[in-house]
């Protein structure tokens, strides 16, 4: 009796007893991404709590120092860079809250006419790359992924719902990677916002934080079950936008303290962040006089619209860089008025290269991530040219991020 050496891919295809299908097999040789964000996750947040899926990712993959935000380190500005690889000069999400001067309008967290409209974002985030490219893309949230950025959205994306459990948005991305080789998603975006929230209601080195950093950690490991069960290889990808820092009643600087705010109404703008602040009006002897009040309060740093620090990647008198900018050192806040809201325990938005606990995270793990792998520090512009290579997909537009800072953590 003579007997034929089958393929190995039809041999899984006739025999494997999970069942799988044609589709499968040739999906299987597929590269698949998730990219994960657990919003305001410090970097250090791993050794003062319980994070054993976290830590696991790190022996079998790659974990980085700290992921370094871009500035200001607030969360639309952030998770923007890391889809598409650009500061926010050069995307021009340039903050939680900003003015645009050719549109007359103001784009903010919470507005969401602003937030769903494409041709606020600039740059080609992933999803569209993914999607351009012919493949499929998934968002289960992400800043920009309900706007139809150059006319395009991901195949299959969610209305932010802060309400949703992470638990359940895992179940969603599960089933989204279960689904028929025709419609499953190559690259899927996923944010966890439950550490970040408590973050900035308790504080950074509170018990609910420890808590908080725990629960994420589980609904992660709920994730990467569910992942090895696949029948196919994945990349995941853990990353955050920012860290948090614990702030002091005593450094809270009160702008109504040094201004007069009255003169700031109307056409003259002021938009507090935290620890930073823009200032936007035509009026240039407003603008002297304002820095010139602000100038002599220690531990806060004035920079020009019209010479924007290099770090910002603003374009001087571009239509959205503020007239002036205000920011003020860790562990210090910028308040409109002691009559508004107290401040929270915990915020971001300091400058990140002075600031350590802006730091974020980033693990990896999948076939092409060298396990045990250690980098330093990195910008989180390097992501998207991370993720770009492991889907296997050409970068067709500029970015400012650098797939080289990964050389040594990647299978060739």
């Amino acid at each position: 009796m003579r007997f034929r050496i089958l393929n190995f891919a039809w041999v899984v295809l006739f025999f494997s007893p999970s069942g799988v299908c044609a589709d499968d097999v040739a999906v299987a040789q597929e590269p698949v991404v998730i990219l994960l964000s657990l919003d305001g996750f410090r970097h250090d947040y791993s050794a003062l709590a319980s994070a054993p899926n976290l830590e696991q990712m790190a022996a079998e993959g790659l974990k980085a120092q700290g992921l370094m935000p871009v500035f200001p380190s607030s969360t639309f500005s952030n998770h923007y860079s890391i889809a598409t690889g650009l500061y926010p000069g050069h995307h021009g999400i340039i903050g939680n809250a900003f003015y645009d001067r050719q549109r007359g309008q103001t784009y903010r967290l919470g507005d969401s006419e602003k937030i769903t409209d494409g041709t606020w974002y600039g740059g080609e985030p992933l999803w569209v790359a993914v999607e351009r490219a012919g493949k499929r893309a998934a968002s289960y949230f992400w800043v920009g992924s309900e706007a139809a950025i150059q006319n395009i959205r991901p195949s299959r994306y969610r209305r932010y719902n802060g309400g949703i459990p992470n638990a359940v948005r895992v179940d969603t991305v599960l089933e989204w990677l279960a689904l028929p080789a025709d419609e499953r998603p190559s690259f899927v975006t996923l944010y966890f916002s439950s550490v970040d929230s408590v973050g900035h209601r308790h504080g950074p080195e509170s018990r609910q934080v420890r808590d908080a950093v725990a629960s994420a950690d589980a609904d992660l490991g709920k994730l990467r079950q569910g992942l090895a069960e696949l029948p196919f290889e994945t990349h995941l990808i853990v990353v955050s936008d920012h860290g948090m820092q614990q702030i002091t009643d005593e450094a809270i600087v009160y702008l109504s303290d040094h201004l007069n705010l009255s003169a700031w109404r109307g056409e003259n703008r002021i938009l507090p962040g935290g620890p930073v602040t823009y200032f936007y009006s035509d009026d240039q002897a407003l603008i002297r006089q304002t820095a010139d009040r602000l100038g002599k309060i220690d531990g806060l740093k004035l920079f020009s619209g019209s010479r924007p620090p290099a770090f910002s990647m603003l374009r001087a008198g571009g239509p959205r860089t503020p007239d002036l900018i205000a920011v003020i050192d860790a562990p210090g806040y910028i308040s409109i008025s002691r009559k508004g809201r107290k401040p929270p325990p915990g915020v971001h938005g300091y400058l990140p290269a002075e600031t350590p606990t802006m730091n974020g995270i980033l693990y990896a793990v999948g076939p092409r991530i060298k396990a045990g792998s250690r980098l330093p520090v990195i910008e989180n512009v390097h992501v998207y040219p991370l993720v770009m290579a492991l889907l296997g997909l050409e970068i067709k537009t500029p970015i400012d991020g650098r797939l080289a800072a990964f050389s040594s953590a990647l299978e060739d």
